[in-house]
């Protein structure tokens, strides 16, 4: 086998091909899909890729490098691209079954065969059919064989696999992250559900046929699609005039399906092809003809692709519960003394839900967790060591051991007492084997941010929630993993697609890092010692804790408060 070094052609290729109808450049640094988020994202790139097609008499690795090179271009379905395959291969192939994303300089082996080559990539993202990503923390070294003929006297590409490769450093200018919208289960909020797409003029079908398939698999079972399974478009295109898309569904999608069912489709289409900023209205239709969605039922709710929590939060001062808002420290009312458990790391319920005011928190040694229900707290979960409860909007109160990894929730009635309240331990074996140290569910309900730890590093992940037709929870799904560039024991909910780590320290300077769901991230000023951190949905004041006392956050300086309180924590 000969070697031969893929030199810095593709560069060459990229910057030739370049062709800029706006203001804009190709990132040179930094990790893949960490462009800073926008909540509306253009159909078509503001830059346009015009590679050019392959030069008469181009030798087999030009061909290649060429073929790589125009896969930058998504224009008219990759037509620049097919040019450099066989003409059967080039009706055949399929550029959005995967794309590679690489670090540059990849190999060209020559095999032994003629027209034979094998290339060689360091992998550090894979993206599949529908958009979804998976990072890998080392380059993954993968071999894609190709083999090339000679057609006409010229070298074209007779077989590869289907899908594009993609330089890191050029991944930014080409793909963008949009969110896909589904629903919890009782359909108030909408959850996010992060793709990646190459950013070209088909772009609404592609988010629409991607919806249509259904959500990830780590919510799977987590949240409902208003679509039915096997719903699909009719055509493969999405219209756009006057700001107004036009998706044309088969007959599968409407049969059966009842008004409300209908305003929960067009919804959720509006909510994810909002991402798309030509597009402010959805209609659906049917062979062509709008299909009707009746007056708005009572069941009906908006949604919103952003909720947000009140800027109320929950703390401790003189072993008390208090609320703690713009700084200033409040006594709750009607609430039983509670200084002998020696209480820390609160949590308070959401507001505006059936489980309005309740509490929870640890005793002095974490060994219990101690629910408050109307003023009155009582012992609901003991372990040895649990980490810090977290209450979802279905009035369920959450904490895990993270001596055992053992799961419980706990639930008292709407209408009844602390001393009417009702657990249960979730199955999570996953949790095996690792330590964890700290669990919040989600505004929506629909997910956990989880840390643990190995005992050689930590890791961020985010689960699922499966619950029963009454909200009851009984599973996970399979964790995804966030990727921090910081130390991380805790994590906090920042956003429905965001959430905050950092590391617990005293004495130590610590930063704080924002995750995004789709992969971006945002360090903050570091602090000397982090014993804390709140933060939540609507763009909530952030606070840190230290040993000297409570800080807020304004826009990248920390600022002292003069509150007396600790253990600040937003609702959830």
């Amino acid at each position: 086998m000969i070697r031969v070094n893929f030199v810095r052609l593709l560069a060459v290729f990229a910057c030739a091909a370049l062709v800029v109808t706006g203001c804009a450049a190709i990132p040179t640094s930094g990790p893949v899909g960490t462009s800073a988020p926008d909540n509306t994202r253009p159909d078509a790139i503001d830059y346009a890729f015009d590679p050019a097609g392959p030069e008469e008499d181009a030798e087999p690795e030009d061909i290649i490098s060429g073929f790589i090179t125009a896969g930058l271009s998504p224009a008219d379905d990759y037509d620049t691209a097919r040019q450099f395959l066989a003409p059967q291969l080039s009706r055949s192939w399929l550029a959005t079954a995967r794309t590679f994303v690489y670090e540059d300089r990849p190999n060209i082996a020559s095999n032994v065969g003629a027209g034979s080559y094998s290339l060689e990539f360091a992998i550090v993202a894979e993206i599949d059919a529908f958009g979804r990503m998976t990072r890998h923390e080392q380059p993954r070294i993968e071999t894609v064989e190709v083999t090339l003929q000679e057609i006409d006297g010229q070298w074209r590409i007779a077989d590869l696999p289907d899908g594009t490769m993609v330089e890191e450093s050029d991944f930014d200018a080409v793909f963008a992250s949009y969110p896909l919208y589904f629903y919890d289960p009782t359909y108030t909020y909408a959850v996010p559900d992060y793709r990646w797409y190459a950013t070209r003029q088909s772009l609404a079908a592609t988010l629409v046929t991607a919806l249509l398939a259904g959500p990830s698999p780590y919510l799977e079972n987590a949240v409902v699609n208003a679509f039915p399974e096997g719903s699909a478009l009719a055509r493969n295109s999405v219209p756009v005039e006057a700001q107004q898309a036009t998706v044309d569904l088969t007959e599968q999608v409407f049969e059966d399906a009842p008004d409300l069912r209908r305003q929960r489709m067009k919804q959720q289409l509006e909510l994810t092809l909002r991402g798309i900023n030509r597009i402010s209205s959805v209609v659906m239709t049917l062979n062509q003809t709008p299909v009707s969605i009746g007056d708005q039922s009572g069941e009906f709710r908006t949604v919103s692709a952003a909720p947000s929590v009140g800027d109320t939060q929950i703390a401790i001062a003189d072993d008390q519960l208090v609320f703690y808002q713009g700084g200033g420290v409040l006594a709750i009312g009607n609430l039983q003394d509670i200084s002998a458990y020696g209480p820390r790391d609160p949590a308070m319920s959401p507001a505006g839900q059936d489980y309005d005011n309740q509490y929870s928190f640890l005793n002095r040694d974490r060994t219990q967790m101690v629910m408050v229900v109307g003023g009155e707290a009582e012992p609901a979960v003991t372990g040895q060591r649990l980490v810090r409860p977290s209450i979802d909007v279905h009035g369920w109160h959450w904490t895990v051991d993270s001596a055992t990894g053992e799961v419980t929730v706990v639930r008292a009635p709407v209408d009844g007492t602390v001393h009417d309240k009702a657990s249960r331990t979730i199955a999570s074996d996953w949790l095996d084997d690792l330590t964890v140290t700290s669990f919040r569910v989600s505004l929506d309900g629909t997910r956990a941010v989880v840390v643990t730890n190995d005992g050689a590093e930590s890791e961020v992940l985010i689960v699922g929630l499966v619950r029963d037709s009454n909200g009851v929870p009984r599973g996970f799904t399979e964790p995804v993993a966030l990727q921090a560039s910081v130390p991380a024991s805790k994590a906090v909910w920042d956003s429905a697609s965001s959430v905050i780590v950092y590391d617990e320290s005293d004495d130590e300077s610590v930063s704080a890092e924002r995750l995004d769901l789709d992969g971006g991230s945002d360090l903050f000023t570091p602090l000397l010692g982090m014993t804390n951190f709140a933060s939540g949905p609507g763009n909530r004041i952030i606070y840190a804790e230290t040993p000297d006392g409570v800080y807020s956050r304004v826009s990248s300086v920390w600022k002292k408060q003069d509150g007396e309180a600790s253990d600040l924590a937003y609702p959830g």
